[in-house]
């Protein structure tokens, strides 16, 4: 294609910096004034801007994870509610995953945003709630079997109509939620970071007029197509073959992802053919998962002056099997998708560095640990909090991989013991980096993260899932593996249970809860010494 004009007066390199700073500026009022730990510590949510149309505008620095839904969220919402019937005030939610979502603690909101009573963009966030039903506090039940022991379902769905929460919206979330005031407040701070982006982006199309407001967005779309175009038809044609898998499920078939990259014309199609049909336990992703993960590893290899916005995904295409693990049908349980997206991820990442061998690092940990906590204080308050554990990344073709550290499509924070002590009868004993879990090689793999966690009172519930914990990826030109992850149930009577990657247990008081995440694979063929 060629290079796409530019409205008068305009300098595009401005004005997609204020939208990506206004994307930013909404993560960031969410993590101030986000009521759940998980994201004002761990940052587990996502922004983002859309046109008037409902192309992808910005992101923010987010979670690559979620901001692959949005685009999906975002299209379900105007399928259901087009925007010519939208008015100013006007607020929707949705998360259901078969719908653009990606599992049911993910809700979405979406906020029309208008200028002169002219619709001129979207602001939607995305941000994982502490419990949204079904059969386990948290609404992460690693035993679930169907989609409909996971939580609330919502399609998409009107929440405010003249900038008030509808009374039957709220109602939804209180008569389904074990913790309803923590996530009313969560979606409260969802809103309050569209009104910010509301504001600021009036006065951008105050200051230059709605049309040539709208004329440049659309311009910013075209260049990063451009860019986009450019960056793929420097790769290698291929075809390029990357595979994966997570461990094994009992009583479940082995779980398989399988990945065909074709960079030819400036696109990148991706046939996942061959990946493994869904199965009855939450390991299944949604069509965001391998979207996600696409993005992720083509931004990966663009420079820092590309565009960050839908003309990227013009010049994307996914085949994706019907009914399989990365494309789930109803009535799959995806709760525990994250493990599956990196399993994606990976097998990307493993094809595109036959592409780009000389750019790409060797495979990180591919999992991170999330827990639910549940149970009662003993005034016989409730309590329900999540905690995400990272682990190691890959070594790169001239560094050491980080330790202790969110990778690829994931970017949450390590959360701060206070965090976890001040809402949950729960101390964090130790937390250190594991030392030795990354794998060797010329430039070794990072290491993970080891946590233990002990039980104030009696009865608190768990849920955890992983992974790695007997599969882990392969070391790139001659490094090494990783170690795997691991967890541990030390009961106070000297008993120690090993789990599954992903477990429902109880722990009493003075019961600990260790986990060891797995690390990154290494580079390059380690020096003898």
């Amino acid at each position: 294609m060629t290079q796409p004009a530019v409205p008068d007066a305009f300098n595009l390199d401005v004005v997609q910096m204020r939208l990506d700073a206004i994307a930013q500026g909404m993560q960031e009022t969410i993590f101030r004034t986000a009521v759940s730990p998980v994201v004002r510590e761990g940052a587990d949510a996502s922004c983002a801007l859309f046109s008037a149309t409902g192309e992808l505008l910005a992101l923010s620095d987010a979670i690559p994870l979620l901001l692959g839904a949005l685009p999906g969220s975002v299209d379900a919402i105007l399928a259901r509610f087009p925007a010519e019937t939208m008015a100013e005030g006007d607020i929707f939610f949705m998360n259901d995953p078969f719908d653009g979502g990606t599992h049911l603690p993910d809700i979405t909101v979406l906020v029309p945003i208008f200028s002169q009573r002219r619709l001129i963009a979207f602001a939607a966030s995305i941000l994982h709630h502490q419990d949204i039903g079904g059969m386990r506090p948290g609404s992460v039940p690693p035993d679930a079997t169907s989609i409909f022991q996971e939580g609330l379902r919502l399609p998409p769905t009107r929440l405010a109509r003249n900038g008030t929460i509808l009374p039957e919206a709220e109602g939804l979330i209180r008569l389904n939620s074990r913790v309803p005031d923590t996530v009313l407040g969560d979606i409260a701070a969802q809103i309050a970071a569209a009104e910010d982006a509301a504001r600021s982006l009036r006065t951008i199309a105050t200051e230059t007029g709605e049309s040539a407001f709208l004329d440049a967005t659309a311009a910013c779309l075209d260049r990063a197509e451009h860019q986009s175009e450019s960056l793929i038809a420097a790769l290698p044609d291929g075809p390029f073959q990357g595979a994966d898998g997570l461990d094994p499920t009992p009583g479940r078939p082995p779980v398989e992802v399988r990945v065909r990259l074709t960079l030819a014309d400036g696109r990148i199609s991706a046939d996942f053919t061959g990946s493994s049909p869904q199965v009855a336990a939450p390991i299944n992703c949604v069509r965001s998962g391998p979207l996600s993960a696409l993005l992720y590893a083509v931004l990966s290899l663009a420079p820092a002056t590309m565009y960050r916005n839908g003309g990227l995904l013009r010049r994307i295409s996914l085949t994706l099997p019907e009914a399989s693990v990365v494309n789930a049908a109803p009535p799959a349980p995806v709760n525990a998708r994250t493990g599956m997206v990196r399993c994606i991820t990976a097998a990307v990442l493993q094809a595109l560095a036959q592409a780009a061998p000389e750019r790409m690092p060797a495979a990180n940990s591919g999992m991170s640990f999330v827990l639910a906590f549940s149970g009662s204080w003993p005034d016989g308050r409730s309590f329900v909090t999540t905690e995400i554990i990272a682990g190691g990344a890959g070594g790169g073709p001239d560094a050491d991989g980080a330790d202790a550290v969110s990778t690829d499509v994931g970017n949450a924070m390590n959360m701060p013991a206070e965090a976890l002590e001040e809402i949950a009868p729960i101390r964090l004993v130790s937390a250190r980096i594991r030392r030795g879990s990354g794998g060797p090689g010329r430039w070794r793999g990072g290491n993970g993260i080891e946590r233990v966690y002990e039980a104030l009172v009696d009865a608190v519930s768990v849920s955890l899932r992983g992974d790695r914990f007997e599969r882990v990826s392969e070391g790139l030109m001659g490094g090494g593996r990783p170690q795997s992850s691991r967890a541990t149930v030390l009961r106070t009577d000297g008993t120690q249970i090993s789990l599954t990657a992903r477990s429902a247990f109880t722990l009493d008081r003075g019961d600990r809860l260790v986990v060891e995440s797995c690390g990154g694979a290494g580079y390059g063929a380690a020096t003898p010494a």
